[in-house]
């Protein structure tokens, strides 16, 4: 059984078993590589923009982590099938969480009605964690931060292709669906690295907002312009849209993107105190830092990344 996106086509390599890490290292391609085994198990091996990242074992829905080179030794007699697929970044790092989450329940949802139900509950419950979505023809993971769905944070295989955005699939009509409910490990990196990403764009959302808010539209999109031939170079899938910024990419390390949020807000903090001077850069970076949520602020203090660090 394919586990993870199973409506996503292998990709075009001869040999998947022998060729597909070679292919998606050269090929720079997120993605990854599922070994079914004749004992009912699966190797799944992920990579981010060809970057090799964690692999796991997994039996009767549930993960574990194993090396690489476990991996890669996988007598080939006991395996049944392999599969390789391409996938977005933000696929990629939810697949991490899913294989590190934990279970908390699974329910049936029979219509898009108890759907949304169900999110309002959430909602409510301003809980944070990951929902996988199984149906006949549809499988999906999406985040759930604060109570709040991101988008940002999504992805479903249909038979339409690939599907990011609500509630385009709710109108498939695919039900029932097993809607399964995880829990964030608080002390695996892949749950820091969301709790940092959110985080970090909370906060630089909260600035530019404030920016333009003291400069005008025509100075924050000369900010941004800056902040985006800044990212140019590095290839990382982040974008400064006006008073949004919306990172796509998919970091194989907390501290490489640690690094990455770094430099633009130190270079967010070099070009507000240019146009509107040190003391008004501090306050803003002060004020909207405050403006952030306990955990996240907790992780960025944790990491170093505070108003400090970012104004002269």
């Amino acid at each position: 059984m394919k586990y993870l996106f199973p409506q996503v086509g292998n990709l075009p390599v001869d040999n998947l078993a022998k060729n597909a890490e070679a292919y998606l290292r050269d090929a720079k391609i997120t993605g990854l590589i599922e070994k079914q085994l004749q004992s009912g198990q699966s190797a799944v091996w992920l990579f981010a923009g060809g970057v090799p990242s964690m692999a796991y074992m997994l039996e009767n829905g549930l993960s574990r982590s194993i090396l690489q080179t476990e991996f890669s030794s996988v007598p080939e007699d006991s395996i049944r099938s392999v599969r390789a697929i391409k996938l977005p970044d933000v696929a990629g790092r939810l697949a991490t969480l899913a294989l590190e989450s934990k279970l908390q329940n699974n329910t049936k949802v029979t219509d898009v009605a108890a759907w949304k139900e169900q999110v309002g509950k959430w909602g409510r419950e301003q809980w944070s964690g990951l929902v996988e979505i199984k149906s006949e023809a549809i499988y999906g993971l999406a985040l759930f931060w604060k109570g709040e769905l991101k988008e940002s944070d999504s992805f479903f295989s249909t038979p339409l292709g690939p599907i990011t955005v609500f509630p385009v699939f709710e109108n498939l009509n695919d039900f029932p669906w097993d809607v399964l409910a995880y829990n964030l490990p608080s002390s695996e990196q892949t749950y820091q690295y969301a709790a940092l990403r959110h985080g970090a764009m909370n906060w630089m959302n909260r600035i530019l907002n404030r920016y333009q808010e003291l400069v005008g539209r025509k100075l924050l999109q000369t900010m941004d312009r800056e902040l985006n031939l800044q990212v140019k170079p590095w290839l990382w899938k982040i974008v400064f849209e006006e008073v949004k910024v919306v990172d796509s990419h998919f970091f194989v390390h907390l501290q490489d993107a640690e690094q990455a949020y770094r430099a633009l807000l130190m270079s967010m903090g070099s070009q507000m105190n240019i146009v509107i001077g040190n003391i008004l850069t501090q306050r803003i970076l002060n004020e909207t830092f405050e403006q952030t949520y306990p955990d996240e602020r907790a992780i960025l203090q944790s990491l170093r990344l505070v108003p400090a660090a970012f104004s002269e």
